[in-house]
């Protein structure tokens, strides 16, 4: 078996220059460096693939050259260099802690930092995934993060910055790592590709670092996977093969076809696709892609935004040219829809055909138009589309301007026309028949005020507990005790039970209000015992001794007295005569 390295590990960098897409944390780094400002914690932060790590490891090794270049980069000559790319460094240590996650870990570690650097200056601690330690961990942590020994420096790396605690991020300088473009993937792709004699083309690099989504090492992955099995060539039709990527040629094909109106074409070319093992949600998905990046290239201004090749970006352009800004917004809008839906749809194939077949005849619908009715008093009502409309008018108004602007006689307007402009037309009476209403409502709502007394909000409330189909519910009503102040409406109950009852009866309060007009009426519930006398004596009274108790139940049943003196009963330790 080959000692075969893959190129995430083979082409790792090994200087700060090296490193593709994270210039900003280069250039602070290596002017710290320059200075002898160094921080003695670092966290690094940013998505997976993007050279957190790799940074932190160049960082360290710099630290403890012996020789550094210009005091910025490592030489990766001196023994230091060599003892850390060997993996036999004993000043410079990693710890992932996903896996060391516990408050014995961080122990440990911490015990590790009380011995000084063995043939170096510094102690560096490179902890990867430091967002997996527990609250505990971090906790133990932070007195020799804040106030570690002058030679330790440590550098945290994660890809979940927010789940760190305040703590530990207020005593590290953070550095945030960002997405590395699709134009630098592919150019470090070329150049990986150009030392491993691989014949690549540009369509499947620019498809690998779409893949990757940003991340380096994700595509340095792909990369590897699709060499392998092309055999020195790497071609855009395997590289989709084995990435089961949908060509976009295909979304070219369905684009033409909607503009064409030719919608036996697009059901071909979904039929083609399926065929190929592709499912609906992504053929939504990936023509909404492309009718996105087709809108975007109709303005050059947004055309830096495609990361796109050159030549399919020339692709794109010639066929916005076609498509009208409308109807791509109206497509999107259609296909965003039904990606929605999708997912709940149990023909999922005949949902996606559906939306296609909108995106066909979409130029009909906007010729056609919605209709409307127009009425006309003499014929019976016709339905005609907003262009015909759009025509009349145009038409009425030319003949307009050729009448005679000094005819004695003015022309008679069409009975419809002019029925319509009536009906329009507000009028004195119709604006004094809403002013009297208004008056009416008014005058009402002052008498009913003039009813807004206790009797009258006794006998609602009476009426409401009466009519109440829930026994509760009229029974706390009725023993509820009423008083007025002003506007303000005191509810008295014996017990909190009776409070809660008619505190969720709104729709009696409610009704109060509106049969007395009184909006601004304020309730308020109050518990007191001592205004229901007869609730007190009905209430058990629990400090009855057996004796009494005995007697009140004997004063209710007398045979009770006979039945004691046959079964030899005592009550209490005492003898019943």
């Amino acid at each position: 078996m080959s000692n075969f390295l893959v190129s995430a590990r083979k082409y790792r960098p090994l200087r700060f220059e090296d490193v593709v897409g994270q210039n900003h944390v280069a250039k602070t780094l290596k002017n710290a460096l320059h200075n002898d400002k160094l921080a003695h914690a670092f966290l690094f932060c940013g998505p997976r693939g993007v050279g957190k790590t790799t940074c932190a490891r160049i960082l360290a090794k710099v630290i403890n050259c012996e020789n550094p270049i210009d005091k910025v980069d490592p030489c990766n000559e001196c023994k230091s260099c060599k003892s850390f790319n060997d993996n036999a460094s004993f000043n410079i240590l990693e710890l992932d802690a996903a896996s060391n996650n516990s408050v014995e870990h961080i122990r440990t570690l911490i015990d590790q930092v009380r011995f000084p650097p063995q043939g170096g200056s510094h102690k560096v601690f490179i902890i990867d995934e430091v967002h997996m330690l527990t609250s505990q961990a971090f906790n133990a942590f932070l007195k020799t993060l804040e106030e570690p020994p002058p030679y330790a420096i440590f550098i945290l790396a994660t890809t979940e910055k927010h789940k760190i605690i305040p703590t530990i991020l207020s005593r590290c300088q953070i550095y945030d790592f960002k997405r590395i473009q699709l134009n630098d993937i592919v150019s470090q792709l070329q150049q990986i590709a150009n030392q491993e004699s691989i014949e690549a083309e540009t369509e499947a690099l620019h498809v690998i670092a779409q893949k990757a989504d940003g991340a380096m090492r994700d595509a340095l992955s792909i990369f590897d996977k699709i060499a392998g099995s092309s055999e020195g060539k790497i071609s855009y039709k395997e590289t989709i093969q084995n990435l089961n990527i949908l060509d976009y040629e295909y979304f070219f094909k369905i684009t033409d076809a909607c503009l064409r109106e030719d919608f036996s074409d697009v059901l071909i070319t979904t039929n083609e696709i399926i065929n190929y093992g592709f499912d609906p949600e992504q053929i939504i998905t990936g023509l909404g892609e492309h009718l996105r990046e087709l809108l975007i290239t109709k303005d050059n201004r947004t055309l830096e935004i495609l990361e796109i090749s050159d030549v399919l970006k020339d692709r794109y352009i010639n066929q916005s040219r076609i498509a009208d800004s409308s109807f791509l917004l109206t497509s999107l809008n259609v296909l965003n829809q039904c990606e929605v839906q999708l997912p709940m749809a149990k023909n999922k194939r005949l949902h996606s055909e559906i939306a296609l077949s909108k995106l066909c005849y979409y130029g009909k619908t906007i010729e056609k138009g919605p209709e409307i009715f127009v009425a006309d008093t003499e014929k019976k009502t016709k339905v005609v589309s907003k262009a015909e409309q759009k025509s009349l008018e145009e038409k009425n108004q030319v003949e307009t301007v050729k009448e005679p602007e000094l005819s004695i006689k003015s022309p008679t307007p069409e009975k419809s026309n002019l029925k319509n402009e009536l009906q329009n037309t507000p009028s004195f009476t119709s604006v004094n028949d809403i002013l009297e209403k208004i008056s009416q409502d008014e005058k009402q709502k002052a008498e009913a005020k003039q009813f807004f007394n206790l009797d009258s909000i006794n006998k609602i409330w009476l009426s409401y507990a009466e009519n109440n189909p829930s026994k509760s519910v009229e029974l706390a009503c009725k023993n509820a005790l009423l008083s007025l102040d002003k506007h303000n409406l005191l509810v008295t109950v014996p017990n909190i039970l009776a409070k809660d009852i008619v505190q969720q009866e709104m729709s009696l309060i409610d009704r109060i209000r509106e049969e007395l007009g009184t909006p601004e009426m304020t309730v308020s519930y109050h518990i007191d015992v001592s205004q229901f006398p007869d609730y007190e004596e009905s209430q058990p009274k629990n400090n009855l001794s057996m004796r009494e108790k005995y007697d009140m139940m004997v004063e209710k049943n007398a045979n009770l007295r006979d039945l004691v003196k046959k079964l030899n009963l005592v009550p209490d330790n005492e003898v019943i005569n």
